[in-house]
């Protein structure tokens, strides 16, 4: 009989463990802004509640509307925070370059907002531009002589003004833009962009490319701008995108570095497994596993196990 009860006792134990969900965030920090889920390392608030160089913004002011969670200086709205995949969406509302100022060729600054805080330009995310003979260039700084640029990715748009009559224009199938009107462009590493380039591909007065079709420049994740309605919209020459569709997603990678070692010199964009002190000091819950990468150290929940490495217990099977 002991034995019985003993044995019911455990199966409703272990029933009323798997119950229990996995932590997400240090007690009594809040664990959401808006309707966004907000994991430690990551929170705002107390700073006992994020670890350093992760803090955020939570922004009430706009009520009634939702709180924002807001990223480094306030002009990037945090969509997703993944602890699985290092990377944080952001939202960046309206074009890069505003097409009102690009009646001559721009340089204008680009990834300041996130890269000062520590984060990388993830290659999940494309170039796209739309306009008629212009060519985008998206530069990073090479950090060799003075001040020398590289090129992360770009491509040019064309036009043909014979038929004006047109309501909307793009491609049937696959990639919604080639080349003509618009185009999109890979970013095939992870980067930290300083800047975005426009320049027109002919000479003279451009007043008739800027009426016959709007000029947007986006760096955006992969598949936002392959949404044919959104698409149709930004490139409609009858009437101007409502402000929804001109809130463009990108995705950005993350690493946890302050107090902890200094980390291995490593070839971009690669990885290695962090020494035992870093995963001492990180990775909290037991069945965790620890990386060493070009922005920092991550931990990630062993296979089978789903939850917050960061936290004690926070990885369950």
């Amino acid at each position: 009989m002991a034995i019985a009860s003993a044995a019911v006792a455990l199966v409703l134990a272990m029933a009323a463990a798997a119950e229990t969900p996995a932590p997400i965030a240090l007690t009594d920090c809040t664990t959401s802004c808006g309707n966004v889920s907000v994991p430690y390392p990551f929170g705002f608030g107390p700073p006992r509640c994020y670890w350093p160089g992760l803090n955020l913004t939570c922004d009430t002011s706009s009520a009634p509307q939702p709180p924002r969670l807001l990223l480094g200086d306030g002009t990037l709205r945090v969509a997703e925070i993944s602890l699985q995949k290092a990377s944080v969406r952001v939202v960046r509302t309206g074009s890069i370059i505003d097409s009102a100022s690009i009646t001559s060729d721009r340089n204008v600054s680009f990834g300041g907002s996130f890269v000062d805080a520590g984060y990388m330009l993830s290659n999940r995310n494309e170039l796209v531009l739309s306009g008629c003979n212009l060519l985008a260039t998206l530069v990073e700084d090479l950090g060799v002589g003075p001040v020398r640029s590289g090129i992360i990715s770009g491509c040019a748009s064309f036009c043909s003004f014979r038929n004006k009559k047109v309501e909307s224009v793009g491609q049937p199938t696959g990639k919604y833009c080639s080349g003509m009107a618009c185009c999109q462009a890979p970013i095939n590493y992870h980067s930290s962009p300083t800047g975005m380039h426009l320049r027109w591909l002919d000479a003279g007065n451009h007043s008739e490319a800027l009426t016959f079709l709007p000029t947007y420049v986006f760096v955006a994740e992969e598949g936002w701008f392959d949404r044919r309605p959104l698409a149709d919209e930004l490139l409609s020459v009858k009437q101007s995108p409502s402000k929804a569709a001109l809130e463009v997603p990108f995705v950005l990678l993350w690493g946890v570095k302050q107090g902890l070692p200094p980390l291995p010199s490593l070839p971009a964009n690669t990885s290695t497994a962090c020494s035992d002190d870093a995963y001492r000091m990180l990775c909290k819950s037991e069945h965790s596993v620890c990386a060493a990468g070009n922005l920092g150290y991550t931990c990630q929940c062993q296979d089978g196990y789903d939850g917050n490495p960061y936290l004690a217990h926070g990885c369950q099977g």
